[in-house]
């Protein structure tokens, strides 16, 4: 099973035309989720002003994040899929994009690929946390694999995915 998601992910990077390979490391949260990271390359941008993309398709998890959110940066924008998600990146400059790996009409995965495309005519990079309840997957390595920056294991405390915001912004 992992050598054909592999071989998904091969013909996916070659379509798209995205390459990268980051360095990553490991942490274990208090609240049991984990962490997977590049070394942020911070912007330094208040949090209060941060202009969000927050990409999740499940009703109940969009809500919480997003009053979350709201109380804590400038803005968040909202996309329920990768599809949506590709549209606004195109148009819209962000600090921080927060993306569910496993939606309907284009996951994670392929909008960050997309995502980092798009970047190639830009003068740097946004970063991109994902964020997935299938724990046991090679998601984590694929996303990093493929350019996001960060991966947070679901369930996982507010506190955490904003603590990892500020690493980034």
């Amino acid at each position: 099973m992992e050598k054909t998601a592999n071989k998904k992910l091969s013909e996916l990077l070659e379509q798209i035309g995205v390459e990268t390979k980051k360095k990553i490391y490991w942490e274990e949260t208090l609240d049991s989720s984990i962490v997977v990271k590049t070394h942020p390359n911070k912007r330094n941008i208040p949090i209060t002003e941060a202009k969000i993309l927050l990409v999740e398709d499940q009703p109940s998890n969009r809500k919480t994040i997003e009053v979350y959110l709201k109380q804590k940066v400038g803005k968040v924008d909202i996309a329920e899929n990768g599809k949506q998600a590709v549209e606004l990146f195109e148009k819209e400059q962000y600090d921080i994009v927060l993306m569910d790996l496993q939606m309907p009409i284009m996951g994670g995965i392929e909008a960050s690929l997309r995502m980092r495309k798009i970047e190639e005519n830009r003068d740097f990079s946004i970063p991109i946390i994902a964020f997935t309840a299938n724990f046991y997957s090679d998601d984590k390595e694929i996303s990093i694999e493929v350019g996001m920056d960060a991966y947070l294991s679901k369930p996982f405390q507010s506190k955490t995915l904003f603590g990892l915001m500020q690493e980034y912004i």
